[in-house]
C-alpha cells in the first residue's frame, strides 16, 4: 500500500497557526511528511475568524486524506492542556480567549483533537526530530514577533499548574522603559531599531545579519546590542532552570553560529566566572518544529498499538 492522495493508509494532520500564515502538514505513519502547504492567517476577531480557517483547511484535507485518524494544532496563547482551550492570549489576537479549538475540531470532523502553545509545540518537535533529541533537560526559546520559551524536564513538557510556565517573554521587566525582554530582544525589536538607527533601511533580520557580513559598521553595532539583550534573558534562564540545553528556534535561527557565537560572548558578563554548563543549539527543523511537535502524541500512541499488538500476536 501507499500513502498519499488515495489516503489508503493512515494520516495525521497538524495545523500551526502563525501571526501571518497558517502551516498545515500531512504525516504518514512513518512521521514523514506527505503534503505542506499555508494559507494566509485571518486578521480581526481571532475567536471567530481562526476557528473558521482551521475548518477550511481540514475540510479540504480531510477530503484528500480521508484516513486521517488525529489533528494537532499549535497556536499563540495559554492553553489548557486537556481541554484545549485558550486561557489567556494577548492583544494581537483580539477575542482570542475562551476559543476552543479542540471542540471545533471533534464536533465538525469527529477526530481526536490535540492543541498545544506554539513554543510547547516547537519544542516538543526539536526534542523528537531536531536540536534536543536525546536530551531530557532543556529551554527552547524561540525569537521572532515576540519572544517564546517551553522547559523540558526529566523528558517531559513542564507547564505549570496555571499552564504559564516557559514565558520567558514577559520577565526582565525594566520601570525605566516600560519594556519587556521580548520588547527589547525580539526580531520586532531589532527591526524597529534598524528602521531607527538606520537611515532608509525598511529590511529584513536576514539583511542586517548580511550586510553586518559584509563589513557595514553600523549594523555589526546594532547587531551586538541586539544579541546582548538576548543573552541577559537566556542568562536568567540557565540560573533558574539550568538546563544541558538551550535551543534557539524561530526564523533567526537559521542564521546559527552567527546569530550564537555573539550571544555566547555576551552571556559570560551575565553569569559567574565559570558557572554555565550549558550549550546553545540553533533549531533544526525551522517553521516545521510545531508541526512535529502536535503530532508527537499520535506517533507514539499509534507506535505502541503496534508494538502491543505484535506482542500479542
Amino acid at each position: 500500500m501507499t500513502n498519499g492522495e488515495d489516503g489508503i493508509m493512515e494520516n495525521w494532520i497538524g495545523i500551526d497557526i502563525g501571526g501571518t500564515d497558517m502551516k498545515f502538514a500531512v504525516f504518514n505513519r512513518e512521521a514523514e511528511i506527505v503534503r505542506h502547504g499555508s494559507v494566509p492567517t485571518p486578521q480581526g476577531d481571532a475567536g471567530v475568524r481562526i476557528p473558521e480557517a482551521v475548518e477550511a483547511v481540514l475540510a479540504s484535507l480531510l477530503g484528500r486524506y480521508p484516513n486521517s485518524s488525529g489533528v494537532g494544532i499549535s497556536t499563540a496563547g495559554v492553553v489548557h492542556p486537556d481541554s484545549g482551550e485558550i486561557v489567556f492570549s494577548g492583544p494581537t489576537l483580539p477575542g482570542y480567549r475562551g476559543t476552543n479549538l479542540k471542540r471545533v475540531v471533534e464536533d465538525r470532523f469527529g477526530l481526536p483533537a490535540n492543541v498545544l502553545n506554539d513554543v510547547n509545540a516547537a519544542a516538543q518537535g526539536e526534542r523528537w526530530k531536531g536540536a534536543a533529541r536525546g536530551v531530557d533537560h532543556f529551554f527552547c526559546v524561540t525569537i521572532g514577533t515576540g519572544i517564546g520559551g517551553a522547559l523540558f524536564s526529566e523528558g517531559k513538557l513542564v507547564l505549570g499548574p496555571h499552564f504559564r510556565a516557559g514565558e520567558i517573554g514577559h520577565s526582565l521587566y525594566e520601570k525605566g522603559s516600560g519594556t519587556t525582554y521580548e520588547q527589547r530582544a525580539s526580531m520586532s525589536a531589532l527591526l524597529r531599531r534598524a528602521a531607527d538607527e538606520l537611515p532608509g533601511f525598511s529590511g529584513s533580520g536576514r539583511e542586517l545579519f548580511a550586510r553586518a557580513g559584509e563589513g557595514d559598521a553600523a549594523c555589526r553595532r546594532l547587531l551586538d546590542g541586539w544579541t546582548e539583550e538576548i543573552a541577559r534573558g537566556l542568562a536568567e534562564i540557565v540560573l533558574l532552570a539550568d538546563p544541558e540545553v538551550i535551543v534557539v528556534g524561530g526564523g533567526v535561527s537559521e542564521q546559527k553560529e552567527l546569530l550564537l557565537e555573539p550571544i555566547r560572548g555576551h552571556l559570560s558578563a551575565y553569569l559567574p566566572e565559570g558557572f554555565c554548563r550549558t550549550s546553545l543549539k540553533p533549531a533544526e527543523l525551522g517553521n516545521r518544529a510545531a508541526l512535529y511537535g502536535v503530532i508527537y502524541p499520535y506517533f507514539i500512541r499509534e507506535m505502541e498499538r503496534s508494538n502491543d499488538g505484535a506482542q500479542l500476536g
